[in-house]
């Protein structure tokens, strides 16, 4: 059954990579990477397509209605439905052009009125994983829950900047390269306007943030900081020590959860310890973001999960 599924994903590459729609289906990180890395990695591209049968942790929190997202294409919602209705017998060209629009499936429901139900069935009924539409925000697409509360801007100086953090952290990834794709849009839209919105970062008090690789490397550092200052020794080694988090990723971010909501003791831990902790787990995370071993695709999606 994988290996039927892995067949038709790679006949629909090959017909998208045709007529350039290749976008709609891939991350733009990955892509271009895949571009740049292609004999090291020659085989990600099957993982990326079957790797969201494996599960993920969605969130279907949504930020703007579909409305205000078409409208970045300078489309309207009876243009979307009328192109939905023409492609109806082809899903892959609906599903490309959602994902390459950011359209999710609660969109597709404001477009359709179709239950969402029905719209993901449809996808999944052609080998086409619904969930991947929902895999578009550039800082997280899990439920944030606690986290969110952490996500801010880096304003550190000296050995916690982002200049500091940003140049040890490039000395620890697997490829060259790889660092400005993943401080990049998921797809070329985001960026168009200059600005990410709500919907295109995934959280809510964040808002016309700059469309710029400093400003992600900047929330990426801040929020890590965040985080880490958040958790006392003990409740870091209760993470640690959690096995098979990937395996378990709910019962993991439960955990996780449990002990950010709790008082952690005072912090103090020193700048070059912070440094430390901020920096190994940033590698990590960008090392395995792109070793086709993700289920989501936001910067902060990830965290401890390696």
């Amino acid at each position: 059954m994988i290996r039927l599924i892995i067949d038709k994903s790679l006949n629909l590459i090959n017909s998208l990579v045709a007529d350039n729609s290749i976008v709609g289906v891939f991350d733009q990180r990955y892509l271009e990477l895949n571009s740049a890395q292609r004999e090291v990695q020659s085989n990600q591209t099957i993982a990326f397509i079957i790797i969201y049968k494996r599960g993920g942790f969605m969130s279907t929190k949504q930020f703007i209605s579909a409305e205000e997202q078409l409208a970045k294409r300078g489309v309207s919602i009876q243009q979307a439905a009328d192109f939905i209705t023409i492609n109806i017998d082809q899903p892959e060209v609906i599903f490309a052009a959602a994902r390459e629009s950011g359209v999710t499936n609660a969109m597709l429901n404001e477009i359709t009125n179709f239950p969402t139900e029905v719209i993901t069935e449809y996808f999944t009924f052609n080998d086409l994983d619904p969930r991947e539409l929902d895999n578009t925000s550039i800082l997280f697409n899990s439920d944030p829950d606690s986290l969110e509360n952490l996500v801010n801007f880096n304003n550190n100086i000296e050995v916690l900047s982002n200049s500091s953090l940003s140049e040890q952290v490039q000395s620890l990834l697997s490829f060259d390269g790889i660092y400005p794709l993943f401080l990049g849009p998921i797809y070329t839209l985001q960026s168009d306007d200059k600005i990410y919105d709500t919907e295109e970062l995934g959280v809510g008090h964040l808002n016309n943030v700059p469309a710029t690789e400093e400003s992600v490397e900047s929330l990426f550092y801040g929020s890590l900081i965040n985080l880490f200052s958040a958790l006392d020794e003990s409740e870091l080694a209760q993470i640690n020590e959690f096995s098979n988090k990937k395996e378990n990723t709910e019962e993991f971010r439960a955990l996780l959860f449990e002990v950010l909501n709790d008082t952690p003791e005072p912090d103090v831990r020193t700048d070059d310890k912070m440094f430390e902790l901020v920096t190994n787990e940033a590698a990590s995370i960008i090392n395995n973001h792109f070793n086709g071993d993700f289920k989501l695709i936001g910067v902060l999606d990830n965290v401890f999960l390696y």
